[in-house]
């Protein structure tokens, strides 16, 4: 997967998205990879991915 490119405004934005919706991300604090599966596989619920991917539509609808 291509590494994508984004300020930092917009990342802080993604990522004060994810800690709303999850609570893992909340209590890892970041969205970095670090090559740990216990870490980088979270177990979510469908309705909060959900809610986190339109709450990131609408920011991204804001910001076009």
């Amino acid at each position: 997967m291509k590494k994508q490119s984004i300020s930092k405004k917009d990342y802080d934005e993604l990522l004060k998205i994810a800690k709303e919706a999850f609570y893992s991300i909340e209590q890892r604090g970041d969205l970095e990879t670090r090559n740990h599966d216990a870490e980088d596989f979270i177990e979510t619920s469908v309705w909060s991915l959900k809610e986190a991917l339109i709450q990131a539509f609408e920011y991204g609808k804001k910001q076009a």
